[in-house]
C-alpha cells in the first residue's frame, strides 16, 4: 500500500480509538475530554491492532495489514454511529481541545500560543529525526527491532526460542536472541507500518513512537484540564513533560520499550487517579485497560501493575478493615522474615524463591537481596546532569508541600501511597539487587525510573493545582467552557439538571 497505507495503519486505530472513548463519555461536558479521548484512543487503538496481529497468526493466516485494517474500519464506524446517536439526542460534546473564552488575559494567551507553537516545532524536529536516521544502534538493534524485521520478510511469527532450543533445533526455523522471552507488543507495534507499507522500512518501524508521543501530550494535557487547570496550567506542566531530553531522546532514537510503557504506565496512574477522587467509571475502566497493558510491553511491566494493588485497596477499604489488612500484612511480613522466605514450584511456570536474600521469579530472573547501592550516582544523574533539567528539583517542591499539608482525603491517601510503592520497589531495585550496577554505570537508572516520570509529574501538578468539585456519587458538575476553564457552575446547565440556582 506504500506510505498512504502506513498513514492509514497508524491513523485509522488512532481515530477509532479516539471515538469509542469520545462517545463512551456521555456528555458532562468536562474540559479536556477531547484531548483525553484522543490521547488515551491512540495507546488502544494500536494495543488493540497488536492482538488483531496474534490473532492472525493463532488462525493459521499469513500476516497481512488488510484484515486488521477492515476490522477498525468498521469498528471506528460503529463508534461514529454511536457518537451520531448521541448528537442527536442532544448530549454534551466532550470538552474542546483547545481552550475558548474571554476569561484569560492577553499575556497569558500568548504565552499558551507560545508554548503550544514551540511544541509543535519540537515535534517537527523530532519526526525529522525519526525519517531520516536509522534504527539506532544497542537495544534496538539487539532487543526489540530483531523479531519485527524477521517477522515482516517472512509474514509470519517465527518463534524466539532460548539459545539451547535454537541450537538443538533441526529445521532451522526458529530464531534466538538474547532477550528471546521478552513480551512481543513492542515488535508487534514496529511491525505493524511496515506490513502496510509492504516490505521492512526502518522509518515506518519507528513512526509508532512519534505518535505515542502525541499521544502522551494528549492525554496529559487532557486529564490536567479535566483535574481543575487552567488551560495555560495545563500546557506549561504539559511542556514540562514533552520538554524532557530523555524523554525527547526516547523519540527521536525511537525503537526502545521504554516509552511505551511509560506512556502506558503513566496513563493508566493518571486515570486512576481520577477514578479513585470522582469514581467516574470512564476513567476506571481506562486505568485497568492500561494496567493490564503494561506486562505486554516489557518484563517488569508486571512488577508495576502490582503496584496498583495496595493503592487500590486504599480506596476501596476505610477504618477497622483497613487497619486489620494493614495489621496481617505486617504480621506476615514478620512471620515470612522469621522463617527465612518462601519457596516453591509452580507447574508450567517454574520455581519461585522469594527470601530475604533472594528473589527468583520465572522470567523475570534472579536478583541477590542485600543493601550494596551508592547514592552519588542516583545524586548525579537526577541533580547534576541534564537528563531530567530541573524535574527533580519540583519533585522535591511537590513533596515538601505534601509533608506541610498531609493529605485527609482518601483519593489523597491512595495517590501517596502509590507515589510511596513505586519509590520503594525502584529503591529495592537499585539499593538492593544487582542492578545497582545499572546505576553505578550510569546505563539502565535514567530509562527505568523513566518509566515514572508522566505519573510523577502529574502527582506534582495535583498538589500544587486544587482539584475540580464534583457533584453527588462521584460525577462532575457541569462548568462553562467559555471563562477560560473557571470551575464556576454554569447556572443554566445546573437549572435544567433539577439543580437549585
Amino acid at each position: 500500500m506504500g506510505w498512504w497505507g502506513v498513514g492509514l495503519a497508524i491513523g485509522l486505530p488512532w481515530l477509532t480509538g479516539t471515538l469509542w472513548i469520545s462517545g463512551g463519555r456521555r456528555g458532562d461536558g468536562v474540559p479536556g475530554g477531547g484531548a483525553v479521548a484522543m490521547g488515551y484512543g491512540y495507546v488502544l487503538g494500536l494495543l488493540v491492532v497488536t492482538l488483531l496481529l496474534r490473532a492472525q497468526a493463532a488462525l493459521g493466516w499469513r500476516l497481512d495489514a488488510t484484515a486488521p485494517l477492515v476490522i477498525m474500519a468498521l469498528v471506528a464506524l460503529a463508534g461514529g454511529w454511536r457518537i451520531w446517536r448521541q448528537v442527536t439526542g442532544h448530549t454534551p460534546h466532550p470538552g474542546p481541545l483547545l481552550p475558548r473564552g474571554r476569561g484569560a488575559s492577553r499575556w497569558q494567551w500568548l504565552l499558551f500560543a507560545l508554548l503550544l507553537g514551540w511544541l509543535g516545532w519540537r515535534f517537527v524536529i523530532l519526526a525529522q529525526e525519526i525519517w531520516l536516521r536509522p534504527l539506532y544502534p544497542w537495544d534496538a538493534w539487539t532487543t526489540w527491532a530483531v523479531r519485527p524485521r524477521v517477522w515482516s520478510e517472512w509474514r509470519e511469527l517465527i518463534p524466539f526460542v532460548a539459545p539451547q532450543l535454537w541450537l538443538a533445533d533441526p529445521t532451522g526455523s526458529a530464531y534466538t536472541i538474547e532477550a528471546w522471552a521478552y513480551p512481543w507488543t513492542v515488535p508487534l507495534l514496529a511491525l505493524w507500518p511496515t506490513l502496510a507499507l509492504g516490505a521492512w522500512n526502518e522509518t515506518a518501524a519507528n513512526l509508532p513512537w512519534l505518535g505515542a508521543a502525541l499521544a502522551l501530550g494528549f492525554g496529559f494535557y487532557g486529564q490536567a484540564r479535566w483535574w481543575g487547570a487552567s488551560p495555560l496550567i495545563a500546557l506549561i506542566f504539559t511542556w514540562l513533560l514533552l520538554s524532557l531530553p530523555l524523554l525527547d531522546t526516547h523519540i527521536a532514537l525511537a525503537g526502545y520499550a521504554d516509552f511505551w510503557l511509560a506512556t502506558v504506565f503513566g496513563l493508566s496512574v493518571i486515570a486512576f487517579w481520577q477514578w479513585a477522587r470522582t469514581g467516574d467509571r470512564r476513567q476506571g475502566v481506562l486505568a485497568v485497560l492500561l494496567a493490564l497493558a503494561c506486562p505486554l510491553l516489557k518484563l517488569e511491566g508486571a512488577v508495576w501493575l502490582m503496584l496498583f494493588i495496595p493503592a487500590l485497596l486504599t480506596v476501596g477499604l476505610r477504618g477497622w478493615p483497613l487497619r486489620i489488612l494493614a495489621a496481617a500484612v505486617a504480621i506476615l511480613g514478620v512471620g515470612w522474615w522469621a522463617v527465612g522466605g518462601v519457596a516453591f514450584t509452580l507447574p508450567g511456570w517454574g520455581a519461585f524463591s522469594l527470601t530475604p536474600t533472594l528473589i527468583q521469579v520465572p522470567s523475570l530472573g534472579t536478583f541477590n537481596l542485600g543493601y550494596r547501592g551508592s547514592w552519588d550516582p542516583v545524586l548525579n544523574n537526577f541533580f547534576v546532569l541534564s537528563n531530567w533539567h530541573l524535574f527533580w528539583y519540583l519533585a522535591l517542591i511537590g513533596v515538601g508541600l505534601v509533608v506541610v499539608r498531609w493529605p485527609v482525603e482518601r483519593w489523597q491517601h491512595a495517590q501517596l501511597v502509590l507515589m510511596v510503592a513505586s519509590l520503594a520497589a525502584l529503591f529495592v531495585l537499585f539499593f538492593m539487587t544487582d542492578a545497582q550496577r545499572w546505576a553505578e554505570y550510569y546505563t539502565s537508572i535514567n530509562r527505568v525510573f523513566f518509566e515514572f516520570i508522566p505519573a510523577f509529574l502529574f502527582w506534582v501538578l495535583t498538589v500544587l493545582v486544587p482539584p475540580r468539585s464534583t457533584g453527588r456519587a462521584g460525577q462532575r458538575l457541569p462548568v462553562a467552557l467559555d471563562h477560560g476553564g473557571s470551575d464556576r457552575p454554569d447556572p443554566e446547565l445546573l437549572l435544567q439538571r433539577g439543580h437549585p440556582g
